[in-house]
């Protein structure tokens, strides 16, 4: 739809009556909020589905969301689907090789970015160490905006060459990255080929956690363990399902506020129970362009699975209040930005949720301690969707009369509001001028702009 390109699908892989149908509902909806994915022809050879499993099942992480749909509907569910590479990008699980693939690049986009503005001082010394055929193939990506070509063979040749060289720390260049236990370990030591080259790699996953697959953590295997025991103490069954959707969608700068509704919907329509749940993000009246939404999810039905968008009958307060009724539930509760097995307790996901279970009067379970008052009132809201849920919870400070955390979370939603007034008004009357000097001074990079359900502002 981006490219404005026809669609055809091989006749030898038949496609569902009825999902063909409602592929043209949603390009009319995707296409209404975003004028610039635009409505393409698709041909394909249809045929009629078949059931391939019994019961039915929703796509759980362990969040606020998709432990709200479990419970509501427990007598119903009889699987629940996790999902790596999707919620998280966790860990490789190809072995003990410090070797590089492509299939170890979370966000090419960001990660070809950063490397080609020498956006640190990483970045500028791995840059210094490709060679020119990788950095013409990194230019005429950024270029392109669009598809990767030969720069993932290109690029990870050259990262494999510098993993199995010499170390590649300097205290200068690494001065601003936070190293794990683990990379500091080997630092202290003396240290073979095979060990130089697990440092080297382990280096190169604290500069870019966010773009990188780290080899040896572990944090899926130990997620699954848990969810695991959880789902099946309700007599439940987990199906684990990997899938390189994170990876792929960054590849090509798309959104993943763009991208959640269909990625669930391949995994359901792969799977095929008769009935799947979507635990929704937002309640009916928080409702705007998204991913995975009440009008969307269900038209990737195909006639024989039907998808529900659950949950839009709550707010995410709400779905706590239900939640705490649960000790094992509240026990199993992740919603952490930075760690599926870990609240961090200072994120905003971390920091909502606490301060939700303080207002009810119930126990923290696996989050820390609600910070001090002046802690939270420096806490930074990152867009619209956090704004939305900050306002629910001062509603709900509001109905326990909980004068003081009412104020906290209305000074950081006012601070918010005074930065986006002082945006916009940098927009519509200097045309951005504010923001270039900064960014100019900072020396910060403007970032990736992903393909997003509604067209970008500026």
């Amino acid at each position: 739809m981006l490219s404005g390109e026809k669609l055809e699908i091989d006749p030898s892989l038949p496609v569902s009556p009825k999902l063909l149908e409602n592929v043209f509902r949603l390009q009319e909806i995707h296409h209404s909020w975003n004028p610039g994915l635009k409505m393409i022809p698709i041909y394909a050879k249809t045929s009629p589905v078949e059931q391939l499993n019994d019961g039915s099942f929703s796509f759980f992480s362990g969040g606020v969301d998709s432990t709200y749909t479990f419970l509501k509907h427990l007598e119903k569910i009889t699987h629940v689907v996790n999902i790596h590479g999707f919620d998280f990008y966790f860990d490789s699980v190809s072995g003990r090789s410090s070797t590089f693939s492509v299939t170890d690049l979370k966000d090419l986009a960001q990660f070809a970015r950063k490397l080609m503005l020498s956006y640190d001082p990483v970045s500028a010394y791995l840059k210094g160490m490709l060679s020119k055929t990788t950095l013409q193939s990194l230019k005429n990506y950024i270029d392109s905006g669009s598809a990767p070509g030969k720069v993932e063979a290109d690029l990870v040749k050259d990262i494999n060459k510098i993993i199995a060289g010499q170390l590649i720390y300097k205290r200068e260049s690494f001065a601003h990255v936070k190293l794990r236990p683990k990379t500091k370990q080997l630092l202290e030591q003396d240290l073979q080929r095979e060990d130089l080259s697990a440092l080297n790699r382990l280096l190169i996953e604290d500069a870019y956690p966010l773009e990188m697959s780290g080899k040896y953590s572990g944090t899926y295997q130990k997620a699954m363990v848990r969810n695991t025991r959880f789902v099946q103490s309700f007599g439940k069954s987990l199906i684990p399902v990997e899938t390189n959707h994170y990876s792929f969608g960054y590849r090509y700068n798309m959104s993943r506020n763009l991208t959640q509704g269909s990625a669930l919907a391949s995994v359901a329509l792969l799977l095929g129970f008769p009935c799947v749940y979507f635990p929704s993000s937002f309640s009916y009246d928080q409702l705007y362009p998204y991913g995975s939404h009440p009008l969307t999810d269900p038209l990737y039905s195909n006639g024989c699975v039907e998808i529900i968008h659950d949950g839009c009958e709550a707010r995410r307060v709400d779905k706590i209040k239900k939640i705490i009724k649960y000790e094992s539930a509240l026990a199993n509760l992740r919603v952490c930005f930075h760690d599926v097995n870990v609240n961090c307790g200072k994120c905003t996901k971390c920091l909502r949720t606490m301060i939700a279970l303080n207002l009810l009067g119930a126990p923290a379970g696996p989050l820390p301690p609600l910070p001090p008052l002046k802690e939270i009132r420096k806490s930074q809201i990152s867009g619209d969707i956090e704004m939305t849920f900050f306002k629910e919870t001062v509603d709900l400070a509001l109905q326990v009369e909980n004068q003081e955390l009412q104020d906290a979370l209305r000074a950081c939603m006012e601070r918010y509001e005074r930065i986006q007034l002082f945006k916009d008004f940098d927009r519509v009357f200097l045309g951005g001028l504010i923001k270039r000097v900064y960014r100019r001074i900072k020396k910060d990079s403007p970032g990736i702009r992903r393909i997003d359900t509604t067209p970008p502002r500026d």
